[in-house]
């Protein structure tokens, strides 16, 4: 392990040591937080009946279909905005709007349009998603120098051919660093949307056991929620980032 990982677990280790010696030197009900035995044990529980994994699983089979729905819809409708400059003055006030309220102001909505469940939750990862991305596409279209688009049209650029040649490649630095800003909020949206329009998944799971005072499966709810996305961004984002912004010279270390 290289030294820079092992120091970023430090914290980590710390924190664990505080919980495990918390009840040895406050007196308080079990109930508010566990011990660290407590929870591990739990923990083995739902492991070896498979729940916790079901519900990681739906979890995360959500946040990849609200991902597509929202850059799918997002990345096209962004650069069409983008390409006229007053069209993009016109509705930017409405897209600053939207992006304000994008994400769990949207769930009373979402349960009245869609019901308790799955759609309600998609949608509100893929409106989170949506006005994230279509922020970052719009920026990233629009910072592409008029000359570029001057050069490539006087050789004859245009419609799907000048996407692919100018705008897409010129654009994909911000879009890729979009990409890990919109999956961020999308995955706190999906957690919050579960929480109250969810019938399974690691929210659902979380603020179910609330109901019962099962505050050992609330910690390991929460400390699924952030181990996961700090697997995702560290294996999949990181590297990405990694092999496109920093190698391209936008990030100056």
């Amino acid at each position: 392990m290289k030294p820079r990982a092992f120091i970023g677990l430090i914290p980590f280790a710390l924190a664990l040591a505080a919980w495990a010696i918390l009840p040895l030197v406050v007196d308080y009900p079990s109930y508010m937080l566990p011990p660290l035995p407590e929870v591990w044990v739990h923990l083995g529980e739902i492991v070896g009946d498979g729940s916790l994994a079901g519900h990681i699983v739906r979890s995360l089979g959500r946040l990849a279909l609200g991902f597509m729905l929202g850059v799918g819809l997002a990345v096209p409708l962004g650069i069409a905005i983008a390409l006229n400059r007053h069209v993009a003055d016109t509705l930017k006030p409405l897209l600053t709007f939207l992006q304000s309220i994008a994400g769990i102001a949207w769930v009373p909505l979402a349960i009245i349009w869609f019901g308790i469940g799955i759609g309600s939750v998609v949608f509100v990862i893929a409106n989170t998603i949506f006005f994230a991305t279509l922020y970052n596409t719009i920026v990233g279209v629009q910072a592409i120098p008029q000359a570029l688009h001057r050069a490539v049209r006087s050789l004859g650029g245009r419609g799907a051919g000048l996407a692919t040649v100018l705008i897409l490649p010129g654009a994909l630095v911000q879009l890729i660093v979009g990409f890990r800003t919109a999956m961020a909020y999308g995955w706190r949206a999906l957690v919050a949307g579960e929480m109250i329009a969810g019938t399974n998944g690691l929210g659902y799971m979380t603020i179910e056991a609330v109901q019962w005072y099962r505050t050992e499966t609330v910690l390991l709810g929460m400390i699924a929620i952030g181990l996961i996305w700090l697997a995702m961004d560290r294996l999949v984002f990181v590297p990405v980032e990694r092999a496109t912004v920093q190698r391209w010279g936008i990030v100056q270390r």
